[in-house]
């Protein structure tokens, strides 16, 4: 009987260890629509879109300016034109860049990758990290970056006390080899007297 698990416990780890491999080792690219369902997942798609929409407003934002700078007398009927001039022209979405998105993720994700992350993504926990990912960076920069700079000042002037040091063994040991050239050139002068 016990033999009996024992091979059982075999079979099953082996065919567990088969199937974990077979995920791992699978190069099959993920499909488009599983790229884009990780990007929504992961709030990539939605972080494009505000970029985009928050870039584009700047650059009417920075037009408009312009338009008042040169024309200053402008009044309200004439920036509501410019504003409706400039409301014709649609913004760029996600859309407009999905494509070389969904390509790279595809160069360096398998599909079972593409999938874990959308279980994941799609999951209690990995919602509660999206949401709270912000605040961890923000707290992360505030409360990190003191400290690194610290220690990025401690670094460069290690680095420099090494320098110096460094430099000042370097001077005598110049000086010697200029001193050992200058005897060299004065021996070979002596030889080519001598020769002559």
């Amino acid at each position: 009987m016990t033999r009996r698990m024992g091979v059982l416990f075999l079979l099953f780890t082996l065919m567990c260890g088969a199937g974990v491999a077979q995920v791992v080792l699978d190069p099959t690219p993920p499909s488009r629509a599983q790229v884009l369902q990780l990007m929504s997942a992961m709030g990539v798609q939605r972080n494009v879109e505000a970029s985009l929409k928050n870039t584009q407003n700047k650059i009417r934002m920075a037009a408009r300016a312009s338009f008042q700078k040169k024309h200053p007398e402008a009044d309200a009927a004439t920036l509501k034109k410019l504003d409706d001039a400039f409301d014709s022209t649609p913004l760029l979405g996600f859309e407009t860049v999905a494509e070389p998105l969904v390509a790279v993720y595809q160069k360096n994700l398998s599909a079972a990758d593409v999938q874990a992350g959308i279980d994941f993504y799609s999951s209690d926990a990995g919602k509660r990290l999206w949401e709270k990912m912000p605040s961890i960076q923000r707290e992360a920069n505030e409360s990190g970056g003191p400290l690194v700079q610290q220690k990025l000042k401690a670094y460069s002037e290690e680095l420099e006390r090494k320098l110096e040091a460094f430099q000042a063994e370097a001077k005598p040991s110049a000086a010697s080899a200029s001193k050992a050239a200058e005897a060299a050139g004065d021996k070979s002068k002596t030889t080519d007297e001598k020769s002559k």
